[in-house]
C-alpha cells in the first residue's frame, strides 16, 4: 500500500475582514486553560477558539449545543466571507522559529496537507501512544456538526536526504511568506502556498513510499476513522481523507523534549520503600544541586537509560541501571520499574502530572512531603518510530515535541 499525501483547497481568513492573522488564531484546543479561552475569544469575534472549543450552555440540548453552535458560526463566516476556500488544491508550508525550554532557538518546517486515512493495521500511518475515549467523543461530535477539520495533527515522515524539504526550500528561498505573525503563543509564523503542480507531484510521489508517525493528535486521528466510516454512505471522497502538519524526523528545527513526572498523594511508607529498594536496580549516585543532575542527566544521554530523582528532604540522585534490555526506553524503564513496582502506583492519574520545566519539577516537590520528581532524557524520534514500526505502543507523555502548532491558519472542508 502507497502513502496518500495530497494538495488540497484549503478554507483560510479573508486578511482584508481581520486585518491580522494573530488576531484570530489559537493553540491547540486541549491546551488552552479557562482564563486563555476568554481573552482569545475578547481578542476577535472571528477568533478560532469559538470553533475549536465553543462552550456548553445550561440549556444545551441534543440539537443545541456546544457543536451546533461552533457549524453554525463557521458556515456563517463562509457565507459572510469572513472564511473563503481556495480556488485550487495546494500544500502549505508552515514554519515555526521560537526559544526551546533548552535554551536554543529552532526554526521548524511544517508541510500542511491532506492525509489518506488509513487504519493502523495497513502500517502506512503509525500510532505511539494508546488514547482515551473521553477526547475522542468530544471531537467526534464536534466532526460530525461541523464536517470540517479545523486543525491539523503533527505527523513526523523519515527523509535522511532531505528531498522534500528541498523542493519546499527552492519555494519558499524564492517568495515572501503570504502570512507573516510577530510573536505570537511563542513563536513567530510564516505561512506559503505551494501552488506549483510539478513540484505538488514531486512531493506527492516522493512521500508515496513513507510511513508516517503521529507526533500528537491520536484522538483526532482515531476520531477521523470513525467518521469516515459514519459517512462511508455519501460516496463523498473528502472525508477519507485529513488535514495533517507534515515535520521531517531529521530536521534541525524538530524540538523534541523531556517531560519529567510529577509523583504526589504518596505516603511516607510508598516513598521510603521506594528508595530503599533503588539499589537492587540501579546505581546511585548522590548529586548536589539541580544543574548538576541535569548536566550529569544530558552527560549519559544516548549512552544509557537514566533516571534524575529530587525528594522532599532536598536530595537529588542520578539512577542508572544495572542492566538494561535491549531496546527499554526510559520512559518505560521509569513507568514500570519506578512508579510500578518501587512506588506501588497502580492508578497513574491519581499520583502522576508532567511538565518539561525542571525548575517547576523542584518547585512541585518544595511545596508537599508527598512529593517527588522523577527527570528525564528527551526520548529520541528514532526510538519512537522504531517502536511505532514494530507495531508496540510507548507510555503516554513519551514525547514532546515543542512547541504546539497554531490553529487558525488553514482549515479543510470535509463535504466539498
Amino acid at each position: 500500500m502507497a502513502t496518500t499525501v495530497i494538495p488540497f483547497c484549503g478554507l483560510r481568513y479573508d486578511a482584508t475582514q481581520v486585518e491580522a492573522i494573530a488576531n484570530v488564531i489559537a493553540p491547540p484546543y486541549d491546551v488552552i486553560k479557562p482564563e486563555e479561552r476568554a481573552v482569545l475569544e475578547a481578542q476577535h469575534p472571528a477568533n478560532i477558539i469559538r470553533l475549536i472549543l465553543s462552550q456548553s450552555e445550561a440549556d444545551d440540548t441534543n440539537d443545541a449545543n456546544q457543536y451546533t453552535r461552533a457549524a453554525t458560526l463557521m458556515n456563517q463566516w463562509i457565507s459572510d466571507g469572513t472564511l473563503v476556500r481556495d480556488a485550487t488544491p495546494r500544500y502549505y508550508i508552515y514554519d515555526q522559529s521560537f526559544n526551546a525550554p533548552d535554551g536554543k532557538n529552532y526554526t521548524r518546517r511544517a508541510l500542511i496537507a491532506l492525509v489518506k486515512l488509513e487504519p493502523f493495521e495497513n502500517r502506512i500511518v503509525l500510532p505511539h501512544e494508546k488514547t482515551h475515549a473521553g477526547p475522542k467523543a468530544d471531537r467526534l461530535n464536534l466532526m460530525r456538526e461541523c464536517h470540517a477539520n479545523l486543525s491539523p495533527i503533527f505527523l513526523i515522515y523519515a527523509d535522511p536526504a532531505g528531498n522534500i524539504e528541498q523542493i519546499m526550500e527552492s519555494f519558499t528561498d524564492d517568495r515572501p511568506p503570504e502570512i507573516d505573525c510577530s510573536e505570537t503563543f511563542g513563536s513567530t509564523h510564516q505561512l506559503w502556498c505551494l501552488e506549483d503542480a510539478e513540484r505538488n507531484l514531486e512531493i506527492q510521489n516522493l512521500f508515496s513510499s513513507i510511513p508516517l508517525l503521529i507526533a500528537d493528535g491520536h484522538h483526532r486521528y482515531e476520531t477521523a476513522l470513525a467518521f469516515q466510516e459514519e459517512m462511508a454512505h455519501t460516496g463523498l471522497s473528502g472525508y477519507g481523507y485529513m488535514m495533517v502538519n507534515l515535520v521531517r524526523m531529521e530536521s534541525p528545527g524538530l524540538a523534541v523534549l523531556a517531560i519529567h513526572r510529577l509523583l504526589d498523594n504518596l505516603n511516607a511508607d510508598k516513598i521510603a520503600h521506594a528508595i530503599s529498594k533503588l539499589p537492587e536496580v540501579f546505581e546511585v549516585h548522590e548529586i548536589d544541586t539541580q544543574a548538576d543532575l541535569m548536566a550529569k542527566l544530558e552527560a549519559v544521554k544516548g549512552k544509557s537509560p537514566a533516571i534524575g530523582m529530587y525528594t522532599a528532604d532536598n536530595n537529588y540522585r542520578l539512577l542508572i541501571p544495572h542492566s538494561v534490555t535491549s531496546g527499554e526506553l526510559d520512559v518505560t524503564l521509569v513507568q514500570e520499574t519506578l512508579i510500578r513496582e518501587m512506588f506501588q502506583i497502580e492508578t497513574l492519574a491519581d499520583h502522576i502530572s508532567y511538565t518539561a520545566y525542571a525548575d517547576d519539577a523542584v518547585a512541585h516537590v518544595k511545596a508537599g512531603a508527598d512529593r517527588v520528581a522523577l527527570f528525564m532524557n528527551p526520548t529520541p524520534v528514532e526510538q519512537v518510530l522504531d517502536v511505532a514500526m514494530a507495531g508496540s505502543t510507548m507510555p503516554q507523555k513519551s514525547t514532546y515535541f515543542y512547541p504546539k502548532m497554531a490553529t487558525g491558519f488553514v482549515l479543510n472542508l470535509l463535504n466539498r
